[in-house]
């Protein structure tokens, strides 16, 4: 005698082969699911025979990634208007931040008197020293007696509160090497800072950086440009 017999788990004809563990016929093999009615739960759909959410759904078993928010099933943007964020928070482009100081979003567009508003935070406005050039000689760097006054005000305006420190700039006339018109440069750069040291002034609101030649204050190979262009400069 002879008895027909089906095929071995997990392969398959029909899904009355998988009926045992609760299984249907795919592609000829138990599987989970075959379509998404085959699977338990809402938001689920039937991928390569498994039954898994459905991208961005959720519900209260199903929460969303990260800050995402579920609304109507589907997961979205933390918040839509400020009214979805907390105390002291914003939307900011779908994304619950914090209130900036000043500025818009702020509680208080304005800051105090005496600060302005910087990227959302009030910060103390810094008072800017106009001051002119100082000059040297040829070829020297040592601060000339009748520079000192320029100097000398200078250190006034930069011992006040609330003073934008500032960069010594050492320049040169076109005459000497590049090389020899950076060093030179610096070492006019330096005098300043050390003249303004001596005057009190504190050497974290000074710096130097010297140009050489490379930065005239006057085009031309003539004396009246030499003496413009051999200068430190002051720039806050």
């Amino acid at each position: 005698m002879f008895s027909a017999c089906g095929p071995t788990y997990p392969k398959c004809e029909n899904n009355e082969h998988c009926a045992e563990k609760g299984e249907y016929c795919l592609n000829n093999r138990c599987e989970q699911c075959a379509d998404n009615s085959h699977c338990p739960t809402a938001g689920m759909e039937c991928q390569a025979g498994k039954c898994g959410y459905q991208v961005g759904y959720c519900d209260p078993a199903q929460a969303c990634p990260g800050n995402q928010k579920c609304r109507d099933n589907q997961c979205g943007a933390e918040c839509l208007d400020n009214s979805e964020c907390g105390a002291g928070q914003f939307c900011d482009g779908g994304s619950c931040n914090s209130k900036p100081e000043c500025g818009p979003n702020s509680d208080t567009a304005a800051c105090p008197a005496g600060s302005a508003c910087e990227g959302g935070r009030c910060v103390v406005s810094l008072a800017q020293c106009n001051a002119p050039p100082v000059y040297f000689d040829f070829n020297q760097a040592s601060v000339k007696r009748n520079q000192r006054k320029t100097l000398d005000s200078i250190a006034q305006c930069l011992k006040g509160d609330n003073v934008a420190p500032v960069t010594i700039q050492g320049h040169c006339d076109e005459r000497g090497t590049e090389e020899f018109n950076l060093a030179l440069g610096e070492r006019r750069a330096e005098a300043a800072r050390r003249y303004l040291e001596s005057a009190g002034v504190s050497s974290s609101k000074l710096s130097t950086v010297s140009y050489g030649e490379s930065r005239p204050a006057e085009s031309g190979s003539n004396s009246s440009a030499w003496r413009k262009n051999r200068r430190a400069e002051f720039v806050q």
